[in-house]
């Protein structure tokens, strides 16, 4: 028999997954040729150097977006927390706000593009109260603004060079340090999802562990003199 707890969670939970993870990060992708545009120009090198930088951070965005949506979708399928529901307006908004951003920038507006990209991530991380891992042995973990302090820290350390650039303030630096963080960013995560995939064997790792030491066929003992 069907629950109606979690028909009605899915329910309420669907309106979120109209919105593809493919679609979702392919939204951001026309906003990387004007950032691309920009960084191959004679401008200011500050101004190349910012936008070279968001160009970065738009293809590490993309992958999060996905990611979260995925997460989001799986977990809906499998649970009927209604925690979910709220997480999965936080994505949504977040993906608007940082599309703004992004094409905003892309049309030249580097610092305001920046600030609502920062600030969308900083709502994120502030009301977000989950942590999606369908893989884990916890598929849902309870996170609160508390355990994302690092990034928040980080975040609103940007939005302060964002805000600088804004008031045409240190923007060699502004830019030198919006690089600087996103590169950062980008090789910790690949760190991290590298280091993810090596610990966890794959499907061909163990039928060939299986096919290198087979187990011995078990024989029948019954009848036969000891």
């Amino acid at each position: 028999m069907l629950n109606p707890f979690r028909l009605a969670t899915l329910a309420d939970i669907r309106p979120f997954m109209t919105l593809s993870p493919a679609l979702a990060a392919a939204l951001f992708m026309p906003a990387s040729a004007g950032l691309l545009y920009q960084a191959m120009q004679p401008y200011p090198w500050p101004h190349r150097l910012l936008a070279l930088a968001l160009l970065l951070a738009i293809f590490e965005q993309a992958h999060m977006v996905r990611v979260d949506l995925q997460h989001v979708e799986i977990m809906g399928q499998r649970l009927n927390d209604p925690r979910l529901k709220h997480f999965g307006r936080v994505v949504i908004w977040t993906i608007a706000g940082q599309l703004v951003g992004f094409y905003g920038a892309a049309a030249g507006h580097l610092g305001w593009g920046m600030a609502l990209i920062l600030i969308s991530l900083i709502g994120f991380n502030l009301l977000a109260t989950l942590r999606l891992e369908p893989a884990g042995p916890q598929p849902i973990q309870a996170a609160d603004w508390r355990s994302r302090l690092g990034v928040l820290g980080l975040d609103a350390i940007a939005l302060l060079l964002a805000l600088l650039w804004i008031g045409q303030r240190c923007q060699g630096w502004v830019a030198g340090g919006m690089f600087a963080i996103t590169v950062g960013y980008g090789a910790s995560k690949l760190v991290t999802y590298a280091t993810a995939a090596l610990a966890r064997p794959s499907a061909v790792h163990v039928a060939h562990a299986a096919q290198e030491h087979p187990h011995p066929p078990q024989q029948n003992n019954q009848g036969q003199p000891t």
